[in-house]
């Protein structure tokens, strides 16, 4: 039987998903995002999960970081053929700041500290540029972004009033960027602690065959986020 529901895309700004939720919440990066997009979407079939991201760079405190989001990686594995993984890469360069407080030397020059960053590079561009393709091709009824971040705003607002396409921000935030709400007509949702409780994958997941579980320091527990 044809389905008649709605059809759905989501666009998942990965780097984002995790600064703003679940670097906090361990228990809760083990995260199905099709049981995640359903529950949020009940009224539509979703045809594609979107998902991008960069292989992170684990700071010397923390060495198995990668190995960690390695085995989330592959976990989503067991999503296909509905999650298509885009990478852009992680680039780290040293800069150089004003301490803070600022302070002067003794020449009155500011006291200048070097510091390591590390930033996401290609992640973001790629998002906007596939999400803008699929609305402008009519692949969907509906385009959602899980993010906060404001530099998508160009994007949400070219796809609202120039493509007349319907779309959706499910924000990892509290209060969704002021800056995506664009349009009154959009859906607009919170992911809270209630929706990821009940999305989260098992524990194994099965993928191609082997059994793949949960790393061990996501097992942890801490207050509600709610």
């Amino acid at each position: 039987m044809k389905n008649n529901s709605p059809t759905a895309i989501i666009y998942v700004d990965g780097l984002n998903l995790y600064k703003q939720l679940l670097q906090f919440h361990p228990r809760y990066k083990w995260l199905d995002l099709t049981t995640l997009s359903k529950k949020l979407l009940p009224n539509h079939e979703i045809l594609m999960i979107r998902y991008f991201t960069a292989r992170i760079k684990p700071p010397f405190t923390d060495p198995d970081a990668a190995n960690r989001q390695d085995t989330y990686l592959y976990a989503l594995q067991s999503l296909k053929p509905r999650i298509a993984i885009n990478f852009g890469r992680m680039s780290s360069k040293d800069k150089v700041y004003p301490i803070s407080p600022v302070k002067l030397d003794p020449e009155g020059n500011l006291v200048l500290a070097k510091v390591k960053v590390t930033e996401e590079k290609g992640t973001d561009v790629a998002l906007a540029s596939q999400m803008v393709f699929d609305a402008a091709m009519k692949s969907a009824d509906l385009y959602v972004l899980i993010s906060s971040d404001s530099d998508f705003e160009p994007t949400l607002r070219l796809l609202n009033d120039q493509l007349g396409s319907k779309i959706a921000l499910f924000s990892p935030s509290r209060i969704p960027s002021r800056s995506l709400l664009i349009s009154e007509k959009m859906l607009v949702k919170t992911i809270r602690e209630s929706v990821l409780k009940v999305s989260q994958f098992p524990n194994p997941v099965r993928v191609n065959g082997h059994q793949i579980y949960m790393p061990d320091e996501w097992l942890k527990t801490e207050p509600p986020i709610d």
